[in-house]
C-alpha cells in the first residue's frame, strides 16, 4: 500500500523556526490523520535539537533532501517569505502538497506563479492564514454578518507599537526578505480576514512613511478599503510611543471589538450595554486550520485558504504600500 493510500498526511517542515515551536509544529503532530515525520533547518545542530525536543523521527539540514523525501506527502514551508515561491514550486513538482506560511510570497506575480504550478502539477496548495479557523474570529465574523450590531458603518484597524518592542528577527523589517516591514508581516492576517468576510474592495488607498531611524522598511501605514456600504480604515504605526492594537466593528446599533494579535475577549456593546464574550484560543493556534488543511488534502474538502485568496492579500498589500488607486 502506498503512502498516499494510507489516508495519512506525512509532513515535513521546511524551516523549523519560532512559528513552529508551539503554534504549528505540535498541531501537525496532534491533528488526526496527520504525522510530522521530518524537519529541516539549515543549521544541523538546531534541526537535530528541534527533532529531539518535539519527538520527530528524522531531521535534515538540506532543503532538497526534505523536498525529495519519498516518505513525505506534504511540506509545510515556514521559512522567510522571499523563499516561499521557490520552495513551494519545487515541492509541488516533487509531488508534494504544500502549506505555505503567510504572506504567500514577496509579490503578486510570485503568488500567481505558485498558483499556476499547483494547477500544472495537480498538487494542493494552502496559505496559512490560520485565524480563519479560530473560534473567536469566527464569532466576530458572525457578529459582522448576522445583524447583531446592525448594518456595518465602519471597520477600524488600529495597531501601534514601540520600535524597541518589535520582532527579534531582523528579516521581518527587511523588504528584500519580507516584502515590507511589520505591516506586511502582521497586517496581512487582517487583510486576509477582511477579504475572507467581505471579498475584494472596490478601491484601495494607502499612505506610508518611514519614521524610525534604524529600519529599511515603512513603519507607518494608513489605509482605506472601500467595501461600498462601509470602509475598513487602518492606522498602523511601528515607531510609536505606545503599544495598542484592536479591530473594531462599528455598526448602526452597536460596536464589537477585540485584539487580533493576542488573546482577548470580544467586547460587544449594544445601546450602551457591554458584554464580554470569552472564547479561548487553543493551545496550538494553527490546529483548527490544519485540521481543515488535512481534510482538504485527504478528502477534497474545500481549501481553507486557496492560492487565489493568498494572491488577493498580496495584491491588496502591494496597492496599500504604493498609495491611492
Amino acid at each position: 500500500m502506498s503512502v498516499q493510500d494510507q489516508k495519512l498526511v506525512r509532513w515535513g517542515i521546511l524551516g523549523c523556526g519560532d512559528v513552529t515551536e508551539k503554534k504549528s509544529g505540535p498541531a501537525l503532530q496532534k491533528t488526526e490523520r496527520s504525522e510530522l515525520c521530518c524537519v529541516m533547518r539549515r543549521d544541523p545542530d538546531k534541526a537535530a535539537d528541534y527533532a529531539k525536543r518535539h519527538g520527530v523521527a528524522n531531521w535534515t539540514a538540506d532543503a532538497d533532501a526534505l523536498i525529495q523525501n519519498p516518505d513525505l506527502t506534504a511540506i509545510y514551508i515556514a521559512t522567510p517569505p522571499h523563499t516561499h515561491a521557490d520552495y513551494a514550486i519545487r515541492a509541488m513538482r516533487a509531488g508534494k502538497d504544500v502549506l505555505v506560511e503567510k504572506p504567500m510570497a514577496l509579490t503578486p506575480q510570485e503568488c500567481r506563479t505558485m498558483e499556476a504550478v499547483a494547477k500544472e502539477t495537480g498538487r494542493k496548495l494552502c496559505v496559512a492564514y490560520y485565524r480563519r479557523a479560530l473560534p473567536r474570529f469566527e464569532k466576530l465574523r458572525q457578529i459582522a454578518k448576522d445583524g447583531t450590531i446592525g448594518a456595518l458603518r465602519m471597520i477600524e484597524v488600529r495597531q501601534l507599537m514601540r520600535a524597541e518592542d518589535g520582532p527579534g528577527h531582523h528579516w521581518k523589517t527587511d523588504p528584500a526578505i519580507n516584502g515590507g516591514g511589520l505591516f506586511v508581516d502582521m497586517q496581512s492576517h487582517t487583510l486576509d480576514w477582511l477579504t475572507y468576510l467581505f471579498g475584494t474592495p472596490a478601491s484601495v488607498a494607502g499612505l506610508t512613511k518611514t519614521q524610525g531611524q534604524n529600519t529599511k522598511a515603512e513603519d507607518l501605514v494608513t489605509f482605506m478599503l472601500d467595501y461600498g456600504a462601509f470602509p475598513a480604515i487602518g492606522l498602523c504605526a511601528y515607531a510609536s510611543g505606545e503599544n495598542e492594537e484592536r479591530v473594531t466593528l462599528h455598526g448602526e446599533k452597536g460596536v464589537a471589538s477585540m485584539r487580533f494579535f493576542a488573546p482577548s475577549p470580544i467586547s460587544l456593546t449594544i445601546e450602551g450595554t457591554e458584554q464580554l464574550i470569552e472564547l479561548e484560543d487553543p493551545q496550538h493556534v494553527h490546529q483548527p486550520f490544519i485540521e481543515r488543511v488535512v481534510a482538504h488534502f485527504l478528502d477534497s474538502a474545500p481549501n481553507p485558504c486557496s492560492p487565489a485568496e493568498g494572491i488577493r492579500v498580496s495584491e491588496l498589500t502591494e496597492a496599500i504600500l504604493k498609495g491611492t488607486h
